[in-house]
């Protein structure tokens, strides 16, 4: 009976930073995190294959398929493939083969995706960004720094918590993560929180507003103060859904900084826009 390959908490946890360190370093059009996986995965198969270099080779060539996700919510995924690598060397007839590998990969890659990028760039990430900046226009240098820092800190913490999560939870984490309906109920729940985030930052960080008043005999019209009434901060709100709206329709970012700019200059020329 040959000897059970086991990894070591030192294993795992050089793959968890090398992943962390290696997600985006090779990214490219054709493979896109294929070969992060790959650079992750080389000294498990090392320690998991050292007498037997074509099992190393197939399987570096198994993780060099296109693969796909958020990185640091996504990181469950290595994690389990790490785990699921383990149980294949240990056991080859078992029910896990390379095929099962790439399958799961490919299965999680896109909700793992949609979950990050809601957590992290709709949630983590303005939360973040809310709090430094207001520090920053009060002038204190150091908020950069401490953005980096913050940054940083929930960065790594995240991608490790969930690379070894994976780790652990191996191949019975798929059933338990998709079941229930878990995946759209987290999504959505996230989703809201960023939306009253996104509504914060548009109030404070965009800063375009009706100066335009009219005296009349009895009264003074002040066009700002009325908009304001309709819609509390009418003005920028109409300027970010149109930006967005833009993007969506897919112009480029240099188009819709120059009609925003002649927003600006022609709102501005004409005394409405201040």
């Amino acid at each position: 009976m040959a000897e059970k390959k086991t990894l070591t908490k030192k294993d795992i946890k050089k793959a968890a930073l090398t992943w962390h360190a290696t997600s985006h370093l090779t990214y490219n059009y054709q493979r896109l995190q294929a070969g992060a996986m790959a650079t992750v995965m080389g000294p498990i198969f090392a320690k998991l294959y050292p007498d037997k270099p074509e099992k190393i080779k197939e399987g570096c060539e198994r993780q060099m398929l296109y693969f796909n996700t958020e990185p640091r919510v996504g990181a469950i995924i290595p994690g389990m493939t790490v785990a699921l690598e383990e149980a294949y060397a240990n056991d080859p007839e078992g029910g896990v083969d390379g095929n099962l590998i790439t399958e799961i990969k490919t299965a999680l890659m896109g909700p793992m995706a949609g979950i990050g990028d809601t957590v992290w760039a709709g949630l983590i990430k303005p939360i973040i960004l809310s709090i430094t900046l207001a520090w920053a226009m009060q002038g204190y240098v150091a908020s950069a720094w401490l953005y980096f820092l913050i940054f940083f800190c929930f960065d790594l913490g995240l991608t490790y918590y969930m690379f070894t999560r994976g780790y652990k939870l191996g191949a019975d984490s798929v059933d338990r993560f998709l079941e229930g309906g878990f995946v759209k109920t987290v999504t959505t729940a996230i989703g809201i929180v960023g939306m009253f985030c996104l509504g914060a930052m548009i109030v404070k960080y965009v800063g375009i507003k009706a100066v335009l008043t009219l005296e009349m005999t009895t009264t003074t019209l002040d066009f700002g103060e009325i908009l304001n009434k309709i819609v509390p901060s009418f003005l920028p709100l109409a300027m970010t859904l149109l930006s967005y709206w833009m993007q969506v329709k897919g112009k480029k970012v240099t188009t819709v900084l120059l009609v925003l700019f002649v927003i600006g200059f022609v709102g501005g020329a004409v005394g409405f826009l201040g």
